[in-house]
């Protein structure tokens, strides 16, 4: 019995309800987030965005930008995180997942979007996930699970932006070198 509830859970994606992955997905699980902390940091500013709180704005990347022109592999991995204070604890973390096998066709196109935070422990944990995860934030909004104009995609998958694979700072766009 529990092993088709946990076959469930992952044909599910873990929540969000946005259906199973297409053959040749990936599903990120909190395990994919764990060393995040370890990976290259890289400052991208500290303006301020839109649905996003202001502060030192930081990204994670689990591998470095793809050549010019091709898009990141399924299973890349950005945290973005906005870091106000040096205790993990209060930071703002999300999320981006290269989640590939036809995710979210109507938006920033196979990439699923993460609200991320840290348990009492220290170790990072999946607070919500998918087109709009919102868990502890009040941004999101906008008229649909899948709409343009809705939570994350509402930038991500901005007019133009299928150019960079739907990243938004050139420091981490197909063809970026750091």
């Amino acid at each position: 019995m529990r092993r088709a509830i946990v076959a469930v859970a992952l044909a599910l994606g873990c929540g969000g309800g946005d259906g199973p992955p297409e053959p040749g997905g990936f599903i990120a699980l909190t395990d994919h987030f764990r060393d995040f902390r370890s990976w290259p940091r890289v400052a991208v500013g500290e303006d301020v965005l839109s649905a996003h709180p202001e502060g030192p704005r930081f990204v994670y990347a689990s591998q470095s930008p793809p050549p010019a022109g091709e898009p990141y592999p399924v299973g890349a991995i950005l945290v973005h995180s906005i870091e106000q204070t040096e205790d993990p604890a209060t930071w703002e973390l999300f999320a981006m997942v290269k989640r590939g096998g036809g995710y979210n066709p109507d938006g920033a196109v196979g990439w699923e979007f993460f609200r991320l935070g840290f348990s009492t422990r220290g170790v990072p944990v999946i607070l919500s996930r998918g087109l709009t995860p919102t868990e502890g934030t009040p941004y999101g909004g906008g008229v649909g699970p899948t709409a343009q104009g809705s939570g994350c995609n509402r930038c991500h998958a901005a007019p133009g932006t299928e150019l960079d694979d739907h990243i938004l700072s050139p420091l981490f766009r197909p063809g970026a070198s750091r």
